[in-house]
């Protein structure tokens, strides 16, 4: 699993998530620190007669820059030896999305911070680097909120019959997050019986896998991120898996705004696949 280093508020509870995973799975974790080089050097036009103050401030934003990327990696490296963890660590230079898709696909998971910040030395948010690693990642990522160090209870699986969310689901079940844990899978329409026949599609599918699930067709007034969210509290769920969510009611994919309000509002981790 490839866990993402920074300074966000999120980022300790998601290395915490990660290797509490790691040692129920007996899986090994890769820590990875990005130096963003490219957008420190960026930085802000200056005036005439700027360069000089330009490049000192670049030489010196980029030394701090080194300095919090090794103290991450070592804390994570200390942190897994603790643990009885097995762990890798790299620090990369470069555009942060680029450089987490380009690992990512060495990895069967990528763990991250819903605050994920890797751009800390030049902005104080950094929504655009998530982004486009949710856009362009082609394996699953989760989305660990802050205050999350374990994956609590059952698992909600929101489902549409679509090609992203049958990639999820499988990738779910493939991962072996779903042992010994309750699994409601869940269908927002206007239909019921429609909503029923999609969300017994994936319950069918994880029963072939033996996993057992429990089938919830909803039909709310609701927007979809807001009926998923209800759901996942009444089930007191520790965990939302989903693809591209786009069914019936309001057709939107998972990247526009339901993933946008479920990423702000989610309480828990968020299992998300393209």
């Amino acid at each position: 699993m490839l866990v993402c280093l920074e300074g966000s508020p999120s980022s300790g509870d998601a290395v915490s998530l990660a290797i509490h995973m790691a040692r129920a799975m007996g899986a090994t974790l890769f820590g990875l620190a990005i130096v963003d080089e490219p957008g420190i050097k960026a930085g802000t036009p200056m005036g005439i007669g700027g360069s000089s103050y330009k490049q000192q401030r670049d030489t010196a934003l980029l030394k701090d820059a080194e300095l919090r990327a090794d103290e991450w990696l070592e804390r994570f490296g200390a942190e897994c030896d603790a643990a009885g963890v097995k762990s890798t660590v790299s620090k990369r230079q470069g555009r942060p999305s680029a450089v987490i898709l380009e690992e990512s696909q060495n990895h069967d998971l990528s763990i991250v911070a819903r605050e994920m910040n890797f751009r800390f030395e030049t902005d104080e948010l950094d929504r655009q680097t998530r982004g486009k690693v949710l856009h362009g990642a082609r394996k699953p990522v989760m989305i660990v909120p802050q205050g999350v160090t374990r994956i609590q209870g059952a698992v909600l699986i929101a489902y549409d019959g679509s090609s992203a969310s049958k990639r999820a689901l499988n990738s779910f079940a493939d991962s072996g997050l779903a042992a010994g844990r309750a699994l409601h899978v869940m269908t927002v329409g206007d239909v019921g019986a429609t909503a029923w026949e999609v969300a017994n599609v994936a319950v069918q599918s994880l029963k072939d896998r033996g996993l057992p699930a429990e089938l919830h067709n909803v039909v709310s007034i609701l927007t979809i991120a807001d009926a998923i969210l209800g759901l996942r509290t009444k089930l007191g769920a520790g965990m939302i898996v989903m693809g591209a969510y786009a069914h019936s009611r309001i057709k939107e994919l998972v990247w526009g705004s339901v993933t946008q309000e479920l990423l702000e509002k989610s309480g828990v981790p968020l299992f998300l696949h393209h």
